[in-house]
């Protein structure tokens, strides 16, 4: 009897194993439908834990698997297309990251070429100041130069004769008629100005102060007081333009030193008389309208 009820235990504990395997199979197909696996002994067999020969020698196991596996659907399965696309967008990805790094370097150098280009426009300016301002000073200069040597005594010998014609005359005082012409045209009077009106007939000097207000007539005279300096060293005469007065003197002087900074290219003469002069840019100007922007007292200065 003892041997009876071991027999029967021993058939109760297979069944019991059998049945836990059945159950393992099942839900292991359960877990592989609801995570939209694909179905087949191998899929089967890792999600249960149960060898892939004992699935085949299961009839219902076997059909069932076989049943799940022709109208589960495959494509839960990445296609080879799609791996592809995938592949390619990771290549180009990679391929417009490393173009933006290569923008980004030109930007790069861009910024520093900008900024050195910066520097130098300010290193121009910067220039062009000390410029105006070292030919302040040497106007400066040369008006104190000159003021003291009118102050000198003059000395005439037989091997040397004089060159200006005040040279060997007394100055004289300046008359109310001529301080009355200057403050009406607001000349203040420096000592390079007071010694040559000093120096110079009264006659010269109202001729002089006529021919200044008729070239301020005409055009804008940054520097009255030069101008005037100049007309009376000259004896300019009113009435007349200053280009025809003194057209070897004064026009070639003043063409002479803008072609020389580049000012202008180029000039002709006209049927009616008047003289035109080039820009640099090609355009023609008359030579009195362009001469009023570019006058000979700021190119002398300039030398």
């Amino acid at each position: 009897m003892t041997v009876e009820r071991n027999v029967e235990g021993l058939r109760s504990n297979a069944q019991r194993k059998r049945q836990e395997t059945f159950d393992k199979v099942e839900q292991g197909i359960q877990k592989l439908i609801q995570e939209k696996r694909v179905i087949n002994f191998n899929t089967v067999a890792d999600a249960s834990g149960v060898s892939k020969a004992w699935l085949y020698k299961q009839p219902k196991i076997k059909e069932k698997i076989e049943g799940l596996r022709q109208n589960h659907p495959k494509s839960q399965e990445v296609p080879v297309k799609q791996k592809a696309s995938d592949a390619s967008k990771d290549t180009i990805i990679k391929t417009l990251k490393e173009r933006v790094k290569k923008v980004e370097a030109e930007n790069r150098g861009l910024r520093e070429q900008l900024e050195v280009a910066y520097g130098r426009i300010l290193s121009v300016s910067e220039l062009e100041h000390q410029v105006e301002y070292l030919e302040k000073q040497n106007l400066q200069l040369q008006e104190e130069l000159q003021s003291c040597q009118s102050q000198l005594p003059k000395h005439s010998s037989s091997d040397e004769p004089n060159t200006r014609s005040f040279s060997s005359k007394k100055a004289g005082k300046i008359s109310n008629t001529i301080k009355n012409e200057l403050d009406a045209l607001a000349i203040a009077l420096n000592t390079t100005l007071t010694a040559k009106i000093r120096n110079a007939e009264e006659k010269v000097v109202l001729n002089a102060i006529e021919a200044l207000k008729e070239q301020l007539q005409h055009k804008v005279i940054p520097n009255p007081g030069g101008w005037l300096s100049k007309a009376i060293d000259g004896a300019w005469q009113p009435n007349k333009p200053l280009g025809e007065t003194h057209p070897a003197d004064i026009f070639a002087q003043w063409h002479g030193l803008a072609r020389e900074f580049g000012i202008v290219i180029g000039s002709r003469k006209e049927n009616d008389g008047s003289t035109w002069v080039q820009e640099n840019t090609g355009r023609w100007f008359p030579f009195e309208e362009f001469s009023s922007k570019w006058t000979l007292e700021y190119l002398q200065r300039r030398q």
